[in-house]
This record gives C-alpha cells, structure tokens and sequence, in this order.
C-alpha cells in the first residue's frame, strides 16, 4: 500500500491541474473574504462566517474536480493499463486515489479557511473572538472539501469521463439538491452536500455513506473491466 500511495501521490502532485484548482478555490474565499471584510454594515453577522456560503459551495466543486482528475485523466489518456500493471489490484488503486485526494481535499479546504481569514484581515473587519460559529463553519468547510474530493474520485472513475463526472457533481450540488428541497420538500439538512456544508446531521452521514459505496463502486467496475 505504501508503495500505491507513493505512486498516487506522484501522479497527483505531477499535474498541474490539481494545484491550480486547489489555488481556485482558495483565491475564491479570499475575494469573498475581503469583500465582506470591507462591509461595516453587518449587524449580528460577522465576516468570516459569512464569506463561506455559496463560495464554499464552489470551492468544493473545484475540489471535486481534483477527485475526478484522479481518473477521468487516466481515462482521457490511455494511462489506467499502465497504473493497473503497476498497482495491480482495483482495490489498490482506488484506495491510494481515494486516501490522497482526500488529503488534497482537507488541504484546499485549509487554504480557503485561511484564505477567507486573510481577506477579512484585509478589508478592515476583524475575525470572530469566540471559537463557536467560526469553529463549526471551520468543520463543514473542511469536511465538505473531504468528502466532495473522495466523491469526485468515485464520480470519475464510475463516469470515466471527466467532464461528465464534473458536471454530474455541479448538477447536483448547484441545482438538484436545491430543487429538492423547494420542490419535495426534503429538509436541506437531510441532503447530503447541503447538510454537510451546514454541518447538520443527518447530511456529513448521508455524504460519507453515498462516497463509500460509490467507491466500493468504483473498485468493483474496475475489477471487472480488468477482467
């Protein structure tokens, strides 16, 4: 495994992509940070917690993109033989892509918390003394990122297309999940993407069980095309 995780790390850090799409979302939180760091009309609101939202959102759909990189690229390129030749088993593969991006994942999510702070910093406003809202805000963000990573690599390899697994994962964060929700009435909470970036429960629960058996997924696809 560790020779797999070596591997993937590589390949990951090798592309360019992974590290422009990382700096994406968190030049994102900065302009949303700075931009409510400038506002001094905010009354029982404070600017960091408010800069994340629909940033954050798009944040974690940039490091979807990571995930779906992870093999969507192989996929575009012709490259998986040589990965399966070097790594053998499916259920290898997708572990190694799976740990890494989401090591990435909680990586941008870092970068844009830190972002954000630095853009309020900038625009005059001042970061919330207590650890409470900011501290929770913290938690959805990074989780958020985690699991958005961990879906995109699943999303990638079940789609092998990338631009489809991309869009797949924007459809359904950007527009299902809020038509759900005004349409069926389905609590935002109970939906995974959006109770996660809320970090309400049950949402991070429904996110980390979807993500688990699309991978598990992904590793059984796998298998049977190298078969």
């Amino acid at each position: 495994m560790k020779n797999a995780l070596a591997y993937e790390w590589i390949r990951a850090r090798s592309l360019r992509s992974t590290w422009l799409l990382l700096l994406a979302a968190g030049v994102l939180e900065f302009v949303s940070g700075l931009y409510w760091g400038l506002k001094r009309d905010l009354g029982d609101l404070d600017a960091f917690t408010s800069s994340f939202g629909l940033v954050a959102r798009l944040g974690a759909l940039l490091v979807a993109a990571v995930g779906v990189a992870a093999f969507g690229l192989d996929h575009q390129h012709g490259t998986l033989a040589t990965t399966r030749l070097v790594l053998r088993s499916p259920a290898r593969i997708v572990a190694a892509r799976a740990l890494v991006t989401g090591g990435l994942g909680l990586l941008g999510g870092l970068l844009m918390v830190a972002l954000a702070a630095a853009g309020v910093l900038a625009g005059g406003g001042v970061l919330p003394a207590g650890a409470g809202a900011a501290g929770r805000t913290v938690s959805a963000v990074l989780l958020l990122t985690v699991l958005s990573g961990l879906a995109g690599v699943a999303l990638g390899g079940l789609l092998r297309h990338t631009a489809a697994a991309i869009g797949v994962f924007a459809v359904w964060t950007l527009v299902a999940e809020t038509t759900l929700a005004a349409l069926a009435k389905v609590p935002m909470t109970a939906l995974p993407f959006s109770g996660t970036a809320l970090l309400s429960m049950p949402g991070p629960v429904v996110f980390a069980a979807l993500t688990a058996v699309a991978l598990a997924a992904t590793g059984f696809t796998l298998a049977r095309r190298a078969g």
